[in-house]
């Protein structure tokens, strides 16, 4: 039991809340997910898979068993979702089995001691440094961490994700877990799992011994009988079982793990309500059904960008640098100054005649004389002396800008 932290929750009957026993009955997907043998592992999964209560208690055992030297770090995209889910999930834990804490053992919603090691709850939402582009946070300082477990990687900050990973400095283990549910293809922990060893649940089938997995072919591995729907094999249509998979990887040398965990792999899944679900929505409803139940990023077709629109709004002259007409700046100041400038074609169309960067703002004078400009903030940096082009405030930044400055607020904040 001191190997298996999920054989030990089940053997131990750890209670998760009042008459509610944890059990691994329907999913044996979770062992190799838990028992990774790579140091970082990212999962993308469906809601509700029992991925977050499992790493959590991989790491209450890890402690009991002084696994690691150093603390563990549940990292959530901010310290209010750490304090609910802290309330709705761990809290009853401890609650309902005491003999998990020594007297004296620290318990509270952002820390739990647990025979001398700690698991540190961390919300990763960042703080600007000086009035800077600079992103800090007090959150992620001191921490000194074996292994971080990151929870609902789409919604936090990529800068405060890179940061915890320094914590992981002085570790001899310095394991990585990152989880949740993907939002759109190729962000967050959709590109973790692309650029991994992508491994998938393959079932197979107890008729004619191909494999299938379910959310890769998905609808055709779900078919109805009799009125009923099952999880089917792509090949021969029998009925399959979730309990006859096994994970394997598509890309087995590639450096970090990846699990696909789809919701139609778990024991309380109600393929009815799913099909219905599926076949009966579109746009934004589908999309939340494709990531929150099948664990696909998905991204709504009406706010795709085509590569055909995207060209049909530029001119003939790529990246022109002059224009005389009415004009349209936009800008958003780092080391550099990013702009994308646009010429008004209509009375709400605009043609991109220029997207740069650009070390002094004063450069868009001369180009420009009858530009409009939007900040995103400091142009008091950039902008030195008087201008011809006006300049509007930003309406999420509240900087205040150099007096020198013709400030003008925007037409939709005068309304």
């Amino acid at each position: 039991m001191a190997n298996d932290s999920l054989v030990w929750a089940n053997k131990k009957r750890l209670f998760l809340r009042d008459g509610i026993q944890f059990t691994l009955d329907g999913m044996k997907y979770l062992f190799d997910i838990i028992g990774c043998e790579k140091r970082i592992s990212n999962c993308k999964k469906g809601a509700q898979m029992c991925l977050t209560t499992a790493i959590f208690i991989n790491a209450i055992h890890a402690c009991f068993y002084r696994k690691y030297d150093q603390n563990i770090m549940y990292m959530m995209p901010t310290k209010t979702a750490v304090e609910r889910l802290s309330q709705v999930s761990f809290d009853p834990i401890f609650q309902y089995n005491p003999w998990i804490m020594n007297k004296g053992d620290t318990n509270t919603t952002m820390c739990r001691e647990i025979n001398g090691r700690s698991i540190v709850m961390v919300g990763a939402q960042p703080k600007l440094v000086g009035g800077s582009s600079t992103k800090d946070t007090d959150n992620l300082r001191s921490i000194p961490c074996d292994e971080i477990d990151r929870d609902e990687l789409d919604l936090m900050d990529t800068d405060m994700v890179y940061m915890s990973k320094q914590r992981l400095k002085r570790s001899k283990f310095g394991r990585e877990r990152n989880f949740g549910t993907p939002t759109f293809p190729n962000y967050g922990i959709d590109l973790l799992y692309t650029d991994s060893d992508q491994r998938r649940w393959q079932i197979k089938c107890r008729t004619c011994g191909r494999h299938t997995c379910l959310g890769e072919t998905f609808p055709n591995s779900i078919i109805q009988k009799d009125g009923k729907w099952f999880r089917a094999c792509i090949h021969c249509h029998s009925e399959i079982f979730v309990v006859d998979g096994e994970w394997e990887a598509e890309y087995p040398d590639r450096r970090e793990a990846g699990f696909w965990v789809s919701g139609l792999l778990s024991p309380l899944a109600n393929l009815d309500d799913y099909m219905y679900e599926y076949n009966n929505t579109e746009g934004r409803k589908r999309s939340e059904f494709m990531r929150s139940t099948l664990g696909i990023a998905t991204t709504e077709a009406e706010s795709q960008l085509s590569e055909t629109l995207v060209l049909s709004r530029c001119t003939s002259n790529h990246n022109q640098m002059i224009s005389t007409g009415e004009t349209v700046m936009g800008v958003d100041i780092d080391k550099k100054i990013h702009v994308v400038v646009g010429i008004r074609t209509g009375r709400e169309a605009y043609e991109i005649l220029n997207i740069s960067e650009l070390n002094d703002l004063n450069e868009l004078r001369c180009k420009h004389p009858n530009g409009k400009l939007v900040a995103s903030y400091g142009p008091k940096d950039f902008l030195d002396g008087k201008s011809s082009v006006d300049v509007y405030a930003c309406p999420d930044c509240g900087e205040e800008y150099d007096e020198s400055v013709q400030e003008k607020q925007s037409p939709q904040e005068q309304k």
